[in-house]
């Protein structure tokens, strides 16, 4: 029987009953192996538990003191066995989780909010960090999961990876702005005009997507200043140029315009994975990587 002796278990309920044939019938076993096991556990304990006669089964001083005891070793043996298989199955521990900032603007708050109806007693623990930070904290096991990027030809660790959202970049522009009576903007239409950039530092992810955009589509912005999102659409909304943005930014600044680009193909959408340590037999971050997966 786990963590506790059949035997202390079967003392109790002798105890309760004081009658072997009544506990007999609550153990589901027959008499007289209940009697040679109590009898066995006495002497295991070294003292009698039972004064027993032809009549009644009464309970010595030890009895009573183990009875009481063995009570709470009982309660503490299925409180303790609930918890261990709670933690087994991912119903209850510890999850640390690390993001990147974009995907705090649409994948992670609905994630959360369904993680933690179905899993309300797991620890949450949330890292926000570059996708570089986070990466590290992956493989070191800091965290458990983690939340971001992948960028194109980058030298990856042995991860598991899963793509959780996939989105395209958009225009924003100032409230001003001429373009805003289009409903989309051709990427050569951004030749020559006065852009907000991604910091290759800060940003190398989105960075290196508009580097690449404006390259296969032969555009040569000016670029007028470096950031990272949302820092970079407070300039656009103060007019110093426009900025490619992915789709879940739009909305950020409620006075900035966005339009969708014309002529994009599904090569350049722009895609959120959680990863996982293929070692990592946590099974809260298994639950999470689900509920990331529906979206």
């Amino acid at each position: 029987m786990p963590l506790l002796s059949r035997a202390l278990r079967a003392f109790v309920v002798v105890a309760e009953e004081l009658h072997f044939g009544r506990a007999a019938i609550r153990l589901n076993i027959s008499q007289p192996p209940l009697s040679q096991l109590i009898r066995q556990f006495e002497a295991e304990v070294g003292t009698e538990l039972f004064v027993r006669s032809t009549r009644s089964v009464r309970l010595t001083q030890a009895g009573v003191v183990l009875l009481h005891r063995a009570r709470r070793l009982i309660d503490d043996n299925d409180s303790t066995l609930r918890a261990v298989r709670r933690a087994g199955s991912g119903d209850a521990g510890r999850l640390a989780v690390g993001f990147v900032s974009t995907a705090a603007y649409r994948v992670l708050p609905g994630a959360i909010a369904r993680y933690r109806a179905a899993y309300p007693d797991v620890e949450l623990v949330l890292f926000e960090e570059l996708t570089g930070v986070i990466t590290d904290r992956l493989m070191s096991g800091t965290i458990d999961i983690a939340i971001f990027r992948r960028l194109p030809r980058a030298i990856e660790h042995d991860l598991i990876f899963e793509r959780v959202h996939r989105e395209k970049m958009v225009l924003a522009m100032p409230a001003d702005h001429p373009y805003r009576d289009l409903d989309q903007v051709p990427m050569a239409r951004l030749d020559g005009q006065a852009m907000v950039g991604f910091q290759r530092e800060g940003s190398s992810y989105f960075n290196a997507v508009q580097t690449r955009l404006f390259r296969d589509h032969n555009v040569r912005p000016r670029i007028v200043y470096e950031s990272v999102l949302p820092t970079l659409l407070a300039l656009v909304e103060g007019g110093m140029g426009m900025a490619l943005v992915p789709e879940s930014a739009a909305g950020l600044r409620n006075s900035v315009v966005y339009r969708p680009l014309s002529g994009l193909p599904n090569a350049f959408d722009v895609d959120l994975y959680c990863a996982r340590r293929p070692d990592n037999l946590n099974p809260t971050a298994q639950a999470f990587a689900r509920i990331l997966q529906q979206g």
